[in-house]
């Protein structure tokens, strides 16, 4: 992808190596550190929990960092899930700058560091939110997974690309960037697709497309009235009740394959 274009795409917000979370992140939040494939150190925020629990780990959007990003925590709250919620590179504390195979690399990372914490694949729920679902239906292609979640994502950056940067014509990037729809039949878990019928940014039907794209067992949450970065909110308590039962229906079908 060309440095050009990726200033249009990625717009990350840098933390001060020192600063603690802000009062406002949700409380339990442990700062963690793991190393990219490529050594870059990458920064995140880990709510533990019982080691039965599953785990999401939550791949974020294009903009901000994981303090601005540590409220889905609340909005998840009902799934009982523990939660790791990362910076890619170029973002908050993470070192690097932003590229698709970097922001690949750290996808890659956070599930090790699962790993590592004892987490297995079988438990483990990858959450991608716009950008950060391109990066999840990489990482979990071919990989052992509880399940994996899309929330309004694209099926590649091209298919929106006139869309989302109508200032970088002429300069849009390579056509198989973050081409996720060609990925998912890859993807052996179970997919929960969420987008807004009312999305500017990110039309509704390239998550129509992608839940078309999925292999069984498949889900398609449309969320009435919401845009692009309203859903929990436009969909209320309603939001976390319908992910939450998602996660037990796919954990209890994981562990039944696992033995």
């Amino acid at each position: 992808m060309s440095e050009p274009f990726e200033r249009f795409l990625y717009y990350p917000d840098r933390i001060p190596p020192d600063m603690p979370p802000p009062p406002w992140t949700p409380a339990g939040a442990s700062e963690v550190w793991m190393e990219s494939g490529d050594g870059t150190p990458i920064h995140g925020l880990w709510w533990d929990g019982p080691a039965e629990s599953p785990a999401v780990l939550f791949l974020h959007g294009n903009a901000q960092e994981v303090y601005s990003w540590s409220l889905v925590r609340e909005d998840l709250a009902a799934t009982g899930a523990r939660l790791l919620l990362i910076d890619y590179r170029g973002y908050g504390k993470s070192g690097g700058e932003p590229s698709e195979e970097g922001l690949y690399m750290d996808g890659r990372a956070a599930l090790s560091w699962l790993e590592g914490e004892g987490v297995p694949g079988r438990m483990t729920f990858v959450f991608g939110k716009s950008l950060g679902g391109g990066v999840a239906c990489e990482i979990a292609r071919g990989r052992e997974l509880a399940g994996l979640v899309l929330e309004s994502t694209f099926t590649s950056l091209s298919s929106v690309a006139r869309n989302l940067f109508p200032f970088a014509r002429g300069i849009m990037g390579p056509d198989d960037a973050y081409e996720s729809i060609r990925k998912l039949p890859e993807v052996s878990c179970g997919v929960l697709v969420i987008h807004g019928d009312q999305d500017a940014l990110i039309p509704f039907s390239e998550g129509q497309k992608l839940y078309r794209a999925a292999r069984e067992p498949r889900e398609m949450y449309a969320v009435e009235g919401a845009g692009h970065n309203d859903v929990a909110v436009v969909a209320g308590p309603a939001y976390g009740r319908r992910i939450a039962r998602w996660i037990e229906d796919a954990q209890q079908a994981s562990l039944g394959r696992g033995g």
